[in-house]
């Protein structure tokens, strides 16, 4: 079943969900502006679930071999490509808020919000072969590593102050440090491997 959303078809499903959940909250709503506070935070929601499984998928391939992982595994930049869609939505939807209504963001939240955009927007363009090659395997794989684990930070960092009282991001708190456990996990079992 799989099959059906391999590869690039991964964006059909995340691209209909997420522009299908928008324009109904913008019509339950009567407008673009009365939506934002009830589009915000679940474009936000939608898209870390994309980045848990682009950030762990060689490290659950790797633990626990089998036809799950390895297709997150196979398809882990497209999951990628998707997360950085659907995040770039919740950031013009972020935006909007800001110009449009009173809302506004510390200057600190602000730069940190852009550095985390500066970096999704670096690893998708260089989310293909040819960059692999320009760039060369080691300077690409600290720009995605560097990329990924600030984001990783970004998500810990607005959402860390919800887990004394089980607040209503607790949950991508609770499987951000998941995620490192199994990406430290995975790194433990290779080097052991490699010593071996």
């Amino acid at each position: 079943m799989l099959h059906w959303i391999e590869g690039k078809k991964i964006f059909v499903p995340v691209t209909l969900l997420v522009f299908g959940f928008v324009f109904s909250q913008i019509s339950a709503a009567g407008g673009y502006v009365a939506a934002l506070p009830y589009v915000m935070a679940p474009t936000v929601d939608m898209a870390f679930i994309l980045f848990f499984f682009a950030f762990t998928a060689s490290s659950l391939a790797r633990l626990a071999p089998g036809p799950g992982p390895k297709f997150l595994l196979r398809n882990r930049r497209y999951i990628g490509l998707s997360f950085a869609f659907t995040h770039g939505v919740h950031g013009v939807l972020v935006l909007s808020n800001l110009a449009f209504t009173d809302a506004t963001r510390p200057i600190p939240v602000l730069l940190a919000g852009a550095i985390a955009y500066f970096f999704i927007l670096l690893m998708a363009l260089t989310s293909n072969n040819f960059s692999v090659r320009k760039l060369g395997a080691k300077k690409w794989k600290r720009l995605h590593k560097v990329g990924s684990y600030y984001v990783w930070a970004i998500f810990v960092a607005t959402t860390a102050a919800d887990l004394p009282h089980l607040g209503p991001r607790t949950w991508i708190a609770v499987l951000a440090f998941v995620a490192l456990g199994l990406r430290l996990a995975a790194w433990r079992k290779g080097r052991r491997a490699r010593a071996s």
